[in-house]
């Protein structure tokens, strides 16, 4: 009984130590660098502009999606706006003079600021369109657009006008 006793304990002992060598190690782990950035789009756009900040302001970074046939409604900006079409065809249509401009992907555009500048973004393509937004709007704003009453322009010509199509 003793001699199966220090057979198994052997036995045990042996297990244990080659084992270790066959035991499951974690993988390395990949070095993570101490910064890091991605470049989600980037856009090239001529429009002149300022940002003037008197007081606290907000910074929103989204990203907005206009499905095919779809409009943002008429609406201005209560603070400035930068846009990066980074896919479809995005048609902004100003509100002052009715001129039609489109947008597409690689292209970057300025929203001005203010009741004075109404205007409206359609899709009238058969893709999303992706647009990757940055608003700096006075702290206690609550929405970066404020919606405003149609300015007369014929949107015929757009699936905004034929009941967004």
């Amino acid at each position: 009984m003793v001699r199966k006793s220090k057979v198994a304990a052997a036995g045990a002992v042996a297990a244990v130590i080659l084992g270790a060598g066959f035991a499951v190690q974690p993988a390395a782990q990949a070095e993570v660098p101490p910064v890091s950035a991605v470049v989600l789009s980037e856009g090239v756009t001529s429009a002149p502009f300022k940002i003037k900040a008197n007081g606290d302001r907000k910074v929103l970074y989204r990203k907005a999606v206009v499905q095919p046939g779809a409009s943002t409604g008429w609406h201005y900006h209560v603070g400035e706006e930068i846009a990066v079409i980074h896919s479809g065809t995005f048609t902004r249509i100003e509100g002052s003079d009715c001129s039609v401009r489109e947008y597409g992907p690689g292209e970057s555009l300025v929203e001005p600021v203010g009741p004075d500048t109404v205007h409206m973004g359609v899709n009238n393509g058969t893709e999303p369109v992706e647009l990757y937004v940055v608003d700096i709007i006075p702290k206690n704003a609550t929405a970066p657009t404020t919606p405003a009453p149609d300015p007369g322009c014929d949107t015929a010509g757009t699936r905004a006008g034929r009941g967004g199509e």
